[in-house]
């Protein structure tokens, strides 16, 4: 058994395929593969080399004689046409005929300059679709900004590779990473097509094989959680965001402040730098120092009777519970997981809790977004804030800079690479050592 590379294409579409597969694979289970991989519909196809269908299917790759980098051609199976009865005109008396030569062709040139596929609001992932040759792609690449940018999204590596080049080398980058992107999905392919027609084999042998059976039980919960996962798609995609946590406007000694509103909590918090901001650590009774105990722990150093919390045009008086370096979960911190993260715990500034919540009669009201107050026969509300409001320690987007993390991240790889490649040349100069030192 010997592992070849051979390349499947289908003229009519242009789509091209690269995989790694055994010479011992049938041309039958290589014509599977094509269909699947080139997007192929129904069962009349043939494999040609060499402008040769390769006839039966039933022989493997060795037989038939292609060997490792072929190419191979996936066509249309030509329909029998019926016999018609050829009409020869008469030939002129005394002359001879080249009516044949007169009707022949020449074969039509191949367009190396495909005109690009764009409609108005295509997105990336049709624009790669519409376009599969690589000029054609590159063109709308370099001509629509939004393309450029949904690509940098996704991949900021590659974009950075195809940024400021020429069109010509633009085009070469890209043709590389679909030969890379396509040989690593065929192997890919290929080994889960192996596995499985093993684990077939085995269960056909001995139904009560545990590793078959556990192979094919897990494949059929793979389909279901996928099945639920489209469901859930179409159905509640906002289950599937990120939920951002409850915050309002306030002010304390008029001092403006973000509190995070958590019927959780028994307490209403506030750590000691927001404290102090906001003038109030004066007024600290360290009779109530302790420990707090919950989700985490945290070093209670006293508390404030009273203090004036202002909402809206209302003031509240409100009793307050100072922390040392209290920290909240919030929106976007969950994985940020590690030893760092907690060393270096975020200031929470302001918690109100549900002894608070209890005193005033709050409502949180979700379908409104906001957080009412029962004030004798009125009610007063305040809206939860957006997204854009927070900033990114409390979840939210403000002062988010895209470029910035995006160099970060592209440094990050590049210095990966770097001692990636350090490491193999080591484990290289090793090999060497040793296989000197045996000579």
């Amino acid at each position: 058994m010997t592992d070849i590379t051979i390349t499947l294409h289908n003229p009519q579409s242009g789509a091209s395929e690269s995989m790694p597969l055994s010479n011992t694979l049938s041309l039958q289970e290589v014509l599977e593969f094509s269909k699947a991989l080139l997007g192929l519909d129904g069962d009349d196809w043939v494999l040609t080399k060499d402008g040769k269908p390769l006839t039966p299917l039933s022989q493997s790759l060795a037989q038939a004689g292609v060997s490792h980098g072929d190419l191979l051609l996936v066509l249309k199976r030509r329909q029998p046409q019926p016999a018609a009865r050829p009409t020869v005109p008469a030939a002129p008396a005394g002359g001879l005929d080249f009516s044949n030569l007169l009707n022949s062709r020449p074969a039509p040139p191949v367009n190396d300059n495909p005109t690009p596929i764009y409609y108005q609001g295509m997105n990336l992932h049709e624009a790669m679709e519409a376009n599969k040759h690589p000029k054609a792609f590159i063109q709308l690449l370099q001509t629509h900004e939004h393309l450029f940018k949904e690509l940098n999204y996704h991949s900021p590596m590659l974009a950075a590779k195809l940024q400021n080049k020429s069109y010509e080398d633009a085009v070469q980058i890209w043709r590389d990473e679909l030969v890379k992107g396509s040989i690593q999905g065929a192997a890919a392919v290929s080994e889960a097509y192996h596995k499985e027609k093993n684990m077939l084999q085995r269960i056909q042998a001995n139904p009560d094989d545990k590793e078959a059976k556990l192979y094919f039980e897990q494949k059929q919960n793979r389909q279901l959680v996928n099945e639920q996962y489209r469901h859930c798609m179409n159905e509640y995609p906002e289950s599937m965001g990120r939920v951002l946590m409850l915050y309002i406007e306030a002010k304390i000694n008029n001092h403006p402040l973000q509190g995070f509103v958590d019927s959780g909590a028994q307490m209403t918090i506030m750590s000691k730098s927001c404290a102090e901001r906001c003038g109030i650590l004066h007024l600290l009774d360290t009779r109530f120092a302790g420990v707090a105990v919950g989700v985490g722990t945290g070093k209670i150093l006293g508390k404030i009777h009273i203090a004036q919390l202002q909402i809206e045009d209302a003031f509240f008086p409100c009793s307050i519970t100072v922390m040392d370096n209290a920290t909240l979960p919030v929106a976007g911190d969950q994985s940020k997981q590690g030893d760092s993260d907690k060393a270096k715990p975020k200031d929470m500034d302001f918690l109100l809790g549900l002894d608070m919540l209890k005193r005033f009669n709050c409502m949180i009201d979700l379908l409104d977004g906001t957080l009412k107050f029962q004030l004798g026969d009125k009610t007063m509300s305040t809206p939860f804030l957006h997204e854009k409001d927070l900033d990114e320690s409390k979840g939210g987007t403000k002062g988010f800079n895209a470029d910035l993390v995006n160099q970060e991240w592209m440094a990050a790889q590049q210095k990966y690479e770097e001692t990636k490649n350090k490491k193999e040349e080591g484990s290289d100069d090793k090999d060497e050592n040793s296989s000197s030192m045996e000579e």
